[in-house]
């Protein structure tokens, strides 16, 4: 897999984004429902490509840059978001809507280089190989540290592609198609209002790409 890159994403810094924004239309995702999951929003549009969103956050009342990311997204024809900690951990909460889609989002905060341990759990116990077979798989994730933490040299000493090789890993041999990880830095830093709205904005772009 090769290394994140300056061509593939915009990085904002000082007074603006201190962020990693793919430069490609991006998009967002619908809000997770409490213990509920939302429908697919496409009454507006023929022929759209659904997505859905795997929202892995164990307090996502209290966050802040998912939540964001969530918000943006809320509403757009073609997705749907399941927070995989609220919703009914069973395979029938998850078998319908993954067969429906063409993409998969895993979306989640960085917790300690990888993602938080339910998500782990969904693909140990419901994630189903022949299901994804086919779908594009995209990582959307949030780190508290600066871009310029995740390089080779710097203070995290890896980029996040690197870090986020297991879900690479995990796409491959499912037949699936890994899609360049989105990934919105510096949700800790002075400048975390102005990262996360714009990472937001990017989000929505992203993930509407991804229903045409």
């Amino acid at each position: 897999m090769k290394s994140i890159s300056r061509r593939n994403f915009i990085k904002i810094t000082g007074t603006g984004m201190s962020a990693l924004l793919p430069m490609a239309a991006v998009c967002r995702t619908l809000p997770a429902e409490s213990t509920q999951t939302s429908t697919y929003m496409d009454t507006n549009r023929q022929n759209v490509k659904k997505t859905l969103i795997l929202l892995s956050h164990p307090a996502f009342d209290k966050s802040v840059a998912n939540k964001a990311l969530v918000e943006a997204i809320k509403g757009l024809p073609g997705v749907r978001v399941i927070d995989i900690y609220a919703a009914p951990f069973v395979p029938e909460t998850y078998s319908r809507p993954v067969a429906e889609a063409s993409t998969l989002v895993f979306q989640f905060p960085f917790y300690w280089f990888s993602a938080p341990s339910q998500l782990k759990k969904w693909c140990d116990e419901l994630f189903v190989k022949d299901a994804a077979k086919g779908k594009k798989l995209l990582v959307a994730t949030t780190t508290g540290s600066e871009y310029e933490a995740y390089r080779s040299g710097g203070r995290n000493r890896f980029t996040i592609d690197e870090l986020l090789r297991p879900c690479q890993a995990l796409a491959n041999h499912s037949g699936m198609m890994w899609q360049t990880p989105f990934a919105v830095c510096g949700t800790n830093l002075p400048t975390a209002a102005q990262n996360i709205a714009a990472g937001a904005e990017a989000y929505r772009a992203r993930i509407l790409s991804l229903t045409e």
